[in-house]
């Protein structure tokens, strides 16, 4: 069991590659496996260790199933940061946005598929879903919303749409390619990514007779 006091921000350098690596085992075999034989002896057994280390480190398998899915999401946060902040324009921000997206579901394949493993099958005690479709939606929708938001604010962006509900449909799209991409290896995350690009920032783009809000009005008094 590991010790009460310890939280994310006081564990070593050590203690953290450890448990990337009891992690990336569980993604193994899960992968390989299914949720139903994912134990923890067989997860032990894969990176080389003991239950016991596994034990210090999660409070079983259910703690373990959940970082298996709060780690992809941190780790596609940390291959996305860097790319989106070198760009300067809220188109250029929306595409990397959408094609990195796609680059990481690309690059993590058998990650995804241990996620839906885990996402289809870990249960609360009363039988419900812990991850539910809702869980969290607000929070990640927040960040894309607001790149729509500032398109729209610097009149990059139409101002005709709404951009939660424009940050949705883009989310959707993203999580629809990377449940295909869970079923199907063989499918051309490229192409999805560059089509996914054209349609939707056809979509933000301003109409020819939409006035620019930066545009000077031409209503003058007499």
């Amino acid at each position: 069991m590991r010790p009460e006091n310890e939280s994310s921000g006081q564990r070593s350098f050590i203690e953290e590659a450890r448990r990337r690596q009891i992690i990336a085992a569980a993604v193994e075999v899960l992968a390989d496996e299914g949720y139903g034989r994912a134990t923890l002896a067989r997860i032990a057994r894969q990176a080389g260790i003991s239950k016991g280390v596994i034990s210090y480190h999660f409070d079983g398998k259910d703690d373990l199933m959940r970082q298996v899915v709060i780690h992809l999401f941190v780790a596609g946060a940390e291959f996305m940061g860097p790319r989106l902040a070198e760009q300067h324009t809220a188109t250029d921000i929306l595409r990397t946005y959408i094609a990195t997206n796609l680059e990481y579901i690309e690059s993590e394949r058998r990650f995804l598929g241990a996620m839906v493993e885990v996402v289809l099958n870990l249960r609360n005690p009363d039988g419900t879903p812990v991850f539910g479709p809702s869980d969290g939606e607000k929070e990640m929708l927040a960040p894309l919303a607001e790149i729509l938001l500032g398109g729209q604010d610097s009149g990059e962006f139409s101002s005709d749409f709404d951009p939660m509900i424009m940050a949705r449909l883009i989310r959707d799209a993203i999580d629809g390619a990377a449940g295909r991409a869970a079923r199907d290896p063989d499918l051309d995350l490229d192409t999805h990514a560059e089509q996914m690009v054209r349609v939707f920032l056809a979509a933000v783009q301003p109409s020819p007779h939409e006035p620019s809000p930066l545009a000077p009005s031409e209503d003058t008094d007499d």
